[in-house]
């Protein structure tokens, strides 16, 4: 399917929501507004996993590590192309709308900042500036309320049923710079980073062993896996 009216839709869309919003810092801006980078980007991606019959309608959201630890521990599973089966249980969770093209294709437009509990200061590595990294997951939404439920009140909890971590894809957001000097886990991380939304993804390097590196996400296709495990 030919998603390309639709991508030109959504940024047109982006950008009329941020024009009508913060003038360029998006809906998440902080207090001193420093933010030089503009927030909105269209994700388009492939849903590979199977969706069974009875199962209820789904939804998407993004899963954001909520502190630097859990950011490099994620570091550390998107290197190691393990499952994200689990993860959301301390994650940043944010409802995210997006369009869907049958049978697997969707759009998901970006149109503001990450939280600001999921923007983490840069400065205590040796870096400058903020940083985010999460991933996208569907999920069962049983009470069709948008959101994940893990431990919901009435019922049993609605499962994950596929993300782009399982297929060694994280999103990633940057105001700022990493540290020139690297030490564990950021040395695997690219030697720079573009300002704003792109993709991080676990690839073997030409030394061996594995090392991160930086797609852009206006050119490059999400892929959400199925969970390897059952989740949550």
């Amino acid at each position: 399917m030919n998603l390309r009216g639709t991508r030109v839709g959504w940024m047109a869309l982006g950008w009329g929501l941020l024009a009508q919003g913060t003038g360029g810092c998006g809906e998440y801006g902080l207090a001193d507004e420093t933010y030089r980078v503009d927030p909105v980007a269209v994700l388009d991606g492939q849903l590979r996993a199977p969706l069974e019959a009875g199962r209820g309608p789904t939804a998407m959201a993004l899963a954001w590590a909520p502190g630097l630890s859990s950011l490099e521990e994620l570091s550390v599973a998107l290197l190691a192309g393990n499952s994200a089966c689990g993860l959301e249980q301390g994650a940043l969770l944010q409802p995210m709308p997006h369009e869907e093209h049958f049978p697997v294709n969707f759009v998901l437009p970006l149109s503001t900042v990450p939280p600001p509990a999921a923007q983490h200061v840069l400065a205590s590595r040796g870096g400058q500036g903020r940083l985010a990294l999460g991933w996208v997951l569907s999920f069962q939404d049983a009470n069709r309320n948008g959101r994940l439920d893990l431990a919901p009140e009435e019922g049993p909890p609605e499962r994950v049923m596929a993300t782009s971590l399982d297929s060694g894809m994280a999103v990633l957001f940057v105001d700022g710079e990493l540290p020139r000097e690297r030490e564990g886990i950021w040395r695997q991380w690219p030697g720079r980073l573009p300002l704003g939304f792109s993709l991080l993804q676990g690839s073997a390097s030409p030394e061996g062993g594995a090392s991160l590196r930086s797609l852009p996400a206006d050119s490059t296709s999400l892929t959400l896996e199925g969970a390897r495990r059952v989740c949550p």
